[in-house]
């Protein structure tokens, strides 16, 4: 039988972005990168076995669109068994500010044996989200208007918050260098966390029988308790960014008792915007 689908999707949330988006009024892609995702473990008797396809598009304002915007979309059609067993549909769109990369909103779409489709906006609350249900037929207006790329009237700004996605993203345009330490508050729409993020250091990191430079980024995430006390929300995520202009992500690996979770970049037009030689 396969993982199940919380840990399935803990990995690509902390892990990579992903996008096919038609929108009208959005920039042009800028970015537009495929990924395997593999299983290796007892359910896998120990071998390495892909589970489902990952694609990563970004986007940047222009023409009438605002706001910047990533989006991670997963499915195992490409695999039967996993059709069989668990298919697997899943959407993570987000939206962010130019200026800071500031939270806007995000959408969260999934459809396995049961079909979720919500979105959160950015308000004042303690948890820094409202809530909408999509399949409820809440929260249409601010979906059409975060399709076109601009803001929704009912997205109130606030303080420094991302989402996992968008901390993704927020990494990726900073100059990383050894032993570097982040710390960032994120949300995933039902609690808060402190993420941690360390570099761990500079390696050379083999694709399909191409060295890529890369950093290796360690993702360990909090919550705290009523007393303040921080308690690990997950084991540790690991990506490799690569050291070239971009920082495209290159992999991401999750270990849990069930085995291992790899995304890893694919061959394909998209992997040639990765520049290959060392900064």
């Amino acid at each position: 039988m396969p993982p199940n689908l919380k840990t399935f999707r803990a990995l690509l949330l902390y892990g990579l972005l992903l996008a096919l988006q038609a929108g009208s009024g959005l920039a042009e892609s800028v970015e537009r990168l495929q990924y395997q995702v593999s299983y290796r473990g007892a359910f896998s008797l120990g071998k390495d076995v892909p589970i489902a396809d990952l694609v990563l598009q970004t986007r940047l304002p222009g023409g009438v669109a605002e706001l910047g915007e990533a989006r991670l979309e997963v499915s195992s059609s490409a695999y039967p068994l996993v059709e069989a067993l668990y298919p697997i549909r899943y959407r993570f769109r987000s939206w962010n500010a130019p200026r800071d990369g500031g939270l806007i909103g995000f959408e969260d779409f999934e459809q396995t044996n049961r079909r979720r489709h919500r979105l959160y906006l950015r308000d004042r609350s303690a948890l820094g989200v409202q809530h909408f249900d999509l399949e409820r037929r809440e929260g249409r207006s601010e979906m059409a208007q975060l399709d076109k790329g601009v803001r929704p009237d009912t997205a109130a700004p606030g303080g420094a918050l991302l989402d996992r996605l968008g901390m993704l993203q927020w990494l990726r345009t900073l100059a990383l260098h050894d032993q570097a330490e982040y710390s960032l508050p994120v949300t995933n729409g039902r609690e808060r966390f402190v993420y941690r993020v360390r570099v761990e250091g500079s390696e050379r990191l083999v694709l399909a029988g191409t060295m890529y430079p890369a950093w290796k980024l360690r993702f360990d995430g909090y919550q705290r308790d009523a007393d303040g006390t921080e308690q690990i929300a997950h084991r540790s995520v690991f990506v490799w960014l690569s050291r070239s202009p971009g920082q495209a992500p290159l992999r991401a690996e999750a270990r849990y008792p069930v085995g291992l979770f790899r995304i890893e970049l694919r061959p394909g037009p998209g992997k040639g915007q990765v520049a290959l030689a060392e900064p």
